[in-house]
């Protein structure tokens, strides 16, 4: 019934007009922005409330969005799960931030094997990041899963880490997500070189035996290519096969939200009201995130407002020595193969540094020439 109603919502035949480009042009900006945001369409879809872009212009007094220093930032939490299933592991750990009137979006990727304090009944006081989300919920108690605890508390740990307020969160289901990619005709990615991994786990068999059961052979070529759900998500969630691991996993999880942006930005996309109308319907299954409607009325506005969306700047906090940021301590002091900051297990100051540097270069730059002057 839902579908129903969106395919009667969105009616693209009214745009046949000059004024048609004009406002197709911002339903693409639109969504990219709700891409941004971390699937904030999910709250429209779920209200009923779809309608087509000049819905915006009827809005009165729309709210403004939570911004840190004029950027507007969101955590994105992958989660090792699928169906209902909210607590887990987060295999994916993202910051995106972006300029509400430049624009300017920036990717900031955490590895999971990043070591915190916090406290935590199984933890003895330290544990991976990516444990931090199941940590907050109670996981590892035995109370009742908090799904909003558990985000609270795993983006406390990622502010800490950052030195940057984080006010928005998405949390991603691995099932929903291969969904949505499916919905979109798969996502084209390009790969400088080629790698296999010979111990991919298999879903539903993490405790199969023998041992070898568990795990699957995914091969990935050189070159540009188009990835189906599935794939996209093997691609991103692979984590042997390459010289550095996680770090490069980080990076192949951004080039697939990149993947994702792309496609929804073609413009054949928006002229099939059906694959609008499943794309809703997978964000509503793979999607848990805290934009409320008029977030969301405000990020259309800002999204018609820009001339274009540039491509992402990107960080990924690995132990590259050009870096300078993260050491891989001996595994035998931790128990396990973790990375710590290189001014010491919880000084973030040079991270602090690097990532206000990304954030805000442009400032800083026109603030030198300015001075210069």
């Amino acid at each position: 019934m839902q579908k129903t109603y969106l395919r009667r919502q969105v009616n693209f035949d009214q745009f046949k007009t000059i004024r048609r480009k004009k406002r197709l042009r911002t339903l693409i900006l639109s969504f990219v922005l709700l891409l941004v945001l971390g699937g904030a369409a999910y709250g429209v879809y779920r209200t009923g409330l779809l309608q087509t872009v000049s819905f915006v212009a009827r809005l009165i007094n729309p709210v403004q969005l939570k911004e840190t220093d004029g950027r507007v930032n969101v955590l994105i939490l992958g989660l090792d799960t699928r169906g209902e299933n909210w607590s887990g592991l987060t295999d994916t750990i993202l910051v995106g931030s972006f300029s509400p009137t430049e624009g300017d979006p920036v990717m900031i990727s955490l590895p999971r094997d990043f070591w915190v304090k916090m406290d935590c009944p199984i933890a003895l006081g330290a544990k991976k990041i990516n444990a931090a989300y199941n940590c907050g919920g109670g996981a590892y108690s035995s109370g009742k899963f908090d799904q909003e605890k558990a985000v609270n508390f795993a983006k406390a740990k990622v502010e800490e880490v950052l030195g940057i307020q984080i006010p928005y969160y998405t949390v991603v289901n691995f099932g929903g997500f291969k969904e949505i990619v499916d919905t979109l005709g798969g996502i084209n990615v390009c790969l400088e070189e080629a790698f296999t991994d010979n111990a991919y786990p298999i879903p539903g068999r993490e405790n199969a035996l023998p041992v070898y059961t568990r795990y699957e052979v995914v091969k990935f070529s050189a070159g540009c290519q188009t990835l189906s759900g599935d794939r996209a998500l093997k691609f991103a969630r692979s984590r042997h096969g390459t010289s550095n691991g996680d770090f490069d996993r980080a990076r192949r999880q951004q080039q697939v939200i990149v993947g994702v942006k792309d496609k929804i930005l073609t413009l054949d996309f928006f002229l099939n009201p059906k694959k609008v109308a499943d794309l809703f319907s997978a964000l509503k299954n793979a999607v848990r995130t805290n934009v409320t409607l008029g977030e969301l009325q405000r990020g259309m506005d800002i999204a018609a407002s820009l001339k274009e969306i540039s491509a992402p700047e990107s960080l990924v906090l690995d132990t590259n020595p050009d870096l300078g940021l993260m050491i891989h301590p001996p595994t035998a002091r931790y128990g396990a193969y973790v990375i710590i900051p290189t001014a010491g297990e919880t000084n973030y100051i040079k991270i602090h540094q690097k990532v206000r540097a990304l954030l805000y270069a442009p400032k800083i730059q026109e603030a030198q020439g300015d001075k210069a002057e």
